[in-house]
């Protein structure tokens, strides 16, 4: 276990009382430690049952992959522009090399979009830090698609 000054008496009743590592109180009220926190960053409560899109044992993790349905990411109707584009690309007559290249433009354009987001937002004193921190990590991500699209190698 840890050491007495690991747990913060509760200064109303003497007794050690379990901490986060964040501050829980605000104005002298209880405050919400996780409000406006990207969901991703969010302390995780071990009392809590997982979420419904997590697998608890290998053999679920297997149905789950076989199913084709994400449940945790629904499917968005297509508008009409994107409709359109994905139309032109299957009436094209592309080879793989063209493919990836016209996947690598795509990705690139929106790791950029998300890129110019992050420094607007580093810019603005209004802005919030979770947010920051939320398109941050989705810029990371387009440039780990990227990077990994890059470097199949078609020929």
């Amino acid at each position: 276990m840890g050491f007495p000054s690991d747990q913060p008496l509760n200064s109303s009743s003497g007794e050690p009382q379990r901490r986060s590592g964040r501050y829980r109180y605000h104005g002298g009220k209880p405050a919400d430690p996780n409000e406006g926190v990207h969901p991703e960053m969010v302390d995780s409560d071990p009392s809590q049952p997982p979420a419904t899109g997590i697998p608890g044992s290998p053999d679920e993790l297997i149905a789950m992959q076989a199913r084709s349905e994400r449940p945790e990411k629904p499917d968005r109707e297509l508008s009409a522009k994107v409709q359109e584009v994905l139309d032109l690309i299957e009436q094209l007559d592309t080879s793989a090399a063209e493919d990836q290249q016209i996947a690598l433009t795509l990705v690139r354009h929106l790791e950029g979009f998300h890129d110019e987001v992050v420094e607007e937002m580093k810019d603005d004193e209004q802005a919030k830090h979770s947010q920051i921190v939320a398109w941050s990590i989705d810029a990371d991500r387009l440039m780990r698609s990227r990077i990994l699209l890059e470097s199949v190698d078609l020929e």
